[in-house]
């Protein structure tokens, strides 16, 4: 089963796990990081993870992958990720 995910602005879009792993590769060049097959790996956790639900919800798989990413070895690759899903700081 392709699960749907249900977007911010609340429209439905096919799961693609191609842009899960086009975010994690974004956030892991800002950090630094160059290491393609840890990415592609986090993803296809993260795809399998939501495979057997028929809808989920963005935030659900961004925390996924912020799990996944904390989880492992490249630290600053999560603090990446999870500034990019956030967006820009705005001064205090």
């Amino acid at each position: 089963m392709t699960p749907h995910v249900m977007k911010r602005d609340g429209c439905k879009v096919p799961f693609k796990s191609e842009r899960i792993k086009e975010a994690i590769l974004r956030a892991a060049k800002a950090a630094g990081v160059d290491d393609a097959d840890y990415c592609a790996t986090v993803a296809a956790i993260v795809s399998q993870q939501m495979q057997d639900q028929s809808q989920v919800d963005i935030n659900e798989i961004q925390t996924a992958v912020e799990n996944q990413l904390m989880s492992g070895p490249y630290k600053q690759l999560a603090r990446s990720y999870i500034e990019y899903r956030h967006g820009p700081r705005q001064p205090a």
